[in-house]
């Protein structure tokens, strides 16, 4: 009686519990989705307020169909395998074992979601744009490599895993079928028709698929390493590709033969065939090409592999853009005072200010409260005083994390800080007499000879928080004195909250309910999320690669965040590897406004990667830009230290200097502080040779592997003809000074250790910066600037320029002072006083020249002339006056 009682409380309860489980499913259900909808629809406002609501829609059309492309291929095969094992088990038991439809969906969707993350290859996949070269082996265009065959492996990868999958399923379900089956005879009798015909068509998709495997796999020799080749060697050309091409034939035979034999019952012959196919692919595809590698190829390595390597050089060098114009440099040891005074451009502009002590200057003397952060150095160029002057720049930001603890409220952080302010900027070689840097930009609000009109930053590196402006509380604009100045936004950033829905939308997504309840917040305000600049970069285009060192210029009065973007792919044929990737360019500079937030995807380099996304996104890059923002792009130092690292190895032409080694270079170090390091890239303004413009460079130099003398030095163009490499090399038999030996000989230097003690003892720091090596004039000096940090200010002092030359060096208060040490003082020179026809003539023809220098968009030109116009004004105006 208690038994059936028990039984019927069961049978009672079983339609609850499924009421309870169809709930919380549901429950689940409508959690995950509001989800989805919420980031969705919040995303999509956003992109709205930046006005690339296509390029949203475009990203989400690629996602949802790699999805679907995923989930349609897995689901069919396990939907068809699973009807399949349902007709198998009618046809022996009379009855279907139901393995529920449901299991099916799941896996699916799961593999997909997880393959879905693919969508870039198969955006690539459709509008893919050829390269115009081809491979040495199968002459086929290298946008296959790059564009088409990743996705296609990927469709292999998703279709072996499910098949296998199913496989299992079916494996694990026909043994439930047969579990009281005590012999293999037995089972073969037993087991019915459309239990082979099912397992039959399995293996036939199973060697199918691995004959599509084989058939691809080729191709993959091209892109992987082999030996002492970046790509297909001897042995992959003579062996693997024909057997990889053979074993794909002979996959499709066998799974037909097995797929025959198998529904005639002869499992036996199956099972033969298999194992003669597995030990034919071990044979061709492992040992022969390993005994092959090992006892022909290798004794005879160089002479076999001459050409394959001759091919790594020059597909290394095309992937990362070393289209390099090398040039000799014939090192002459003829300076005087007039060649120092001839490329006066060139010394003016030599960097004294190393980026590291001097973002400890500017963070002392112009951070001015503590919640403002100067985060970087960066270095740029601009014209001041109608000269043309490397500066160094900073933003000057705002974080909240700063605030007092008390003060970290909500309406602190997200409502009344909203926004950094200004800018510092100092030229490279400006120097106090305190030994700081001379500012041009400083204070807030700035003053300076660079006009800034709108020096908000709502947009930065550090802006990593939201915030909601145009509400009922003023913002905190600036610092004036005692007291502070408010302000409210006036720009074009934001997404409007002008709903309650978007108010409780906000809320949720970002997990803050005083969004929702503050009673500041009406419905003429904005909410700013994705300020940090590069999150901001990343959610519209997450298919370009960032620069890790944005920076900030001011162009026509307004801050804007300028970011290189890169294109990289790890599928170029024959090109060696650089962590992940194997082609890296740098075809687009992104501007961000730091005040309305608006992004441009500025094209300054028309490869095949950024075409085949500029079909994808048509809307998205601009290939025209404006002439003063085209002022302020400079060449990456990220890409440049790539390419010098690649080049360091892949300069050498000939095959057998490349196997052996035998001109291997280096970037070479340098000492900052007591630390060995190895050199940065750095920007110089100079004269290269052969030239007479003056122009803004990325250079570095070149030492031979395990020495410390320069070879060569490298420099990339960022003016007229920006992105162009010239390799300048040295005369092989002579000896040019590398920085470790320049540091070396200061350090031997009994004046200068001396001194250095004595600053020691003093309780001061002294620091070491950058050692330039600034080619001049077929001649190379060398400038390390000094600095003093003393321990009670922490504010490291400019105390001293040490300058090498040949034989001579010397370290003085000055770098002119340091260069008439080594070169002499400048005689003055009597010149004719010119009349004023001569003047006024010479003027004519100087404004011509200056014309003809901006129409040729030749700007520092046209600042020689402007300059040279000056002075020639200068003089008639002192004629006129004599007169």
């Amino acid at each position: 009686m208690e038994e059936r009682d028990r039984f019927e409380r069961l049978e009672v309860l079983a339609p609850i519990d499924k009421r309870i489980i169809t709930y919380l499913i549901l429950f689940i259900t409508i959690i995950v989705l509001s989800s989805v909808f919420i980031t969705l629809y919040t995303e999509y406002l956003w992109f709205l307020s930046v006005n690339y609501v296509e390029i949203f829609l475009t990203t989400l059309y690629y996602r949802l169909l790699t999805f679907t492309i995923f989930f349609a291929i897995s689901f069919s095969i396990l939907f068809i395998n699973n009807v399949a094992i349902r007709k198998a088990s009618q046809e022996f038991l009379g009855e279907d074992v139901k393995i529920p439809h449901l299991l099916d969906f799941t896996i699916s969707a799961i593999f997909s979601y997880a393959m879905s993350n693919k969508w870039l290859q198969l955006l690539y996949f459709k509008n893919s744009t050829n390269f115009n070269i081809k491979d040495p082996i199968f002459n086929i265009d290298v946008s296959f490599y790059v564009f088409k065959l990743p996705f296609i492996n990927s469709v292999i990868i998703l279709t072996s895993i499910t098949l296998v999958i199913s496989l299992i399923i079916s494996i694990i379900a026909y043994a439930y079928i047969f579990r009281w089956v005590e012999s293999f005879e037995e089972l073969k009798e037993l087991f019915p028709t459309n239990g082979y015909i099912h397992l039959s068509s399995l293996m036939l998709a199973i060697f199918f698929l691995t004959s599509a495997y084989f058939y691809f796999l080729r191709f993959e020799l091209l892109t992987s390493p082999h030996g002492a080749v970046n790509g297909a060697g001897y042995t992959d050309v003579l062996i693997r590709i024909p057997a990889l091409f053979i074993s794909s034939a002979l996959a499709v035979l066998v799974g037909i033969v097995s797929f025959y034999f198998g529904i005639k019952r002869n499992v036996e012959v199956v099972f033969t065939i298999i194992f003669i196919f597995l030990l034919f692919t071990l044979i061709a595809n492992v040992l022969l090409p390993f005994g092959i590698q090992k006892f022909q190829v290798e004794p005879n390595e160089l002479t076999l592999e001459k050409k394959y390597i001759d091919y790594s050089i020059k597909f290394t060098r095309t992937a990362y853009g070393l289209d390099v114009k090398k040039m000799p440099y014939n090192v002459e040891e003829n300076l005087t005072i007039y060649s120092i005074e001839r490329n006066r451009g060139t010394i003016d502009n030599i960097r004294l200010w190393d980026h590291r002590p001097l973002l400890n200057v500017y963070k002392q003397i112009q951070q001015i409260r503590t919640y403002y952060v100067i985060n970087d150095v960066d270095v740029d160029r601009y014209y001041v005083d109608g000269k043309y002057t490397q500066i160094m720049v900073s933003a000057r930001e705002l974080s909240t994390d700063l605030l007092p603890s008390k003060a970290k409220t909500w309406l602190n952080k997200h409502l009344i800080y909203t926004h950094g302010y200004g800018v510092v900027m100092s030229p490279v070689n400006a120097v106090s007499k305190e030994g700081l840097p001379e500012l041009i930009v400083h204070d807030v609000p700035p003053k300076g000879k660079i006009n800034v009109t709108r020096p908000e930053i709502y947009y930065g590196e550090l802006t990593k928080n939201y915030v909601v402006v145009n509400t009922l509380q003023k913002e905190f604009d600036y610092p004036a004195g005692e007291k502070n100045v408010f302000t409210y936004y006036n720009g074009n950033g934001g997404v409007p909250v002008d709903s309650y829905f978007k108010k409780v939308l906000f809320s949720i997504k970002f997990s803050d309910v005083n969004l929702f309840l503050s009673n500041y917040v009406t419905d003429k305000s904005k909410i700013m999320f994705h300020r940090e600049i590069k999150d901001r970069i990343s959610t519209i285009a997450p298919f370009l690669i960032l620069d890790k060192d944005p920076y900030i210029a001011v162009i026509n009065g307004r801050l804007y965040w300028i970011v290189d973007a890169y294109t990289v792919l790890d599928k170029f044929p024959y090109s060696a590897k650089y962590n992940f990737f194997n082609y890296i360019r740098n075809p687009v500079k992104v501007f961000v406004d730091a005040y309305n937030g608006t992004v441009d995807f500025y094209i300054v380099q028309n490869e095949p990667v950024i075409k085949t996304l500029a079909k994808a996104y048509p809307s998205l890059f601009k290939k025209e830009m404006d002439v003063e923002k085209r002022k302020h792009i400079r060449y990456p130092i990220d890409l440049f230290r790539i390419q010098a690292e690649i080049y360091a190895t892949y300069h050498m032409d000939e095959a057998e200097t490349f196997y052996n080694r035998e001109d291997v270079w280096e970037i070479p170090h340098e000492m900052y502080e007591d630390l060995t390091i190895e050199m940065e890239p750095y920007y110089v303004i100079l004269n290269l040779p052969k030239s007479n413009e003056t122009e803004f460079v990325l250079m570095l130099p070149f030492t031979p592997k395990g020495r410390d003398n320069i070879i060569s030095w490298m420099a990339a163009r960022c003016d007229k003809n920006y992105g162009e490499i010239v390799l300048y090399e040295f005369p092989k038999g002579k000896l040019i000074y590398g920085p470790m030996q320049i540091e070396a000989r200061i350090d031997q230097n009994a004046e200068i250790s001396k001194l250095f003690t004595l600053w020691g003892q003093a309780g001061s720091k002294v620091i070491r910066g950058n050692l330039l090596v600034i080619p001049i004039e077929n001649s190379i000096i060398y400038v390390e600037p000094v600095y003093l940090r003393a321990e009670k200010t922490q504010i490291p002092e400019l105390r001293g320029v040490i300058v090498a030359y040949n034989e001579y060096l010397t370290m003085k208060e000055t770098l002119d002072l340091a260069l008439e040490e080594l070169f002499g003082v400048k005689p003055k020179i009597e010149t004719k006083t010119k009349d004023v026809k001569e003047l006024v003539e010479e003027s004519i023809e100087t404004y011509n020249k200056a014309i003809e220098e901006i129409k040729k968009g030749n700007w520092s030109g046209f600042g020689e002339m402007l300059n040279k116009l000056g002075r020639i004004l200068n003089q008639l105006n002192e004629s006129i006056k004599r007169k």
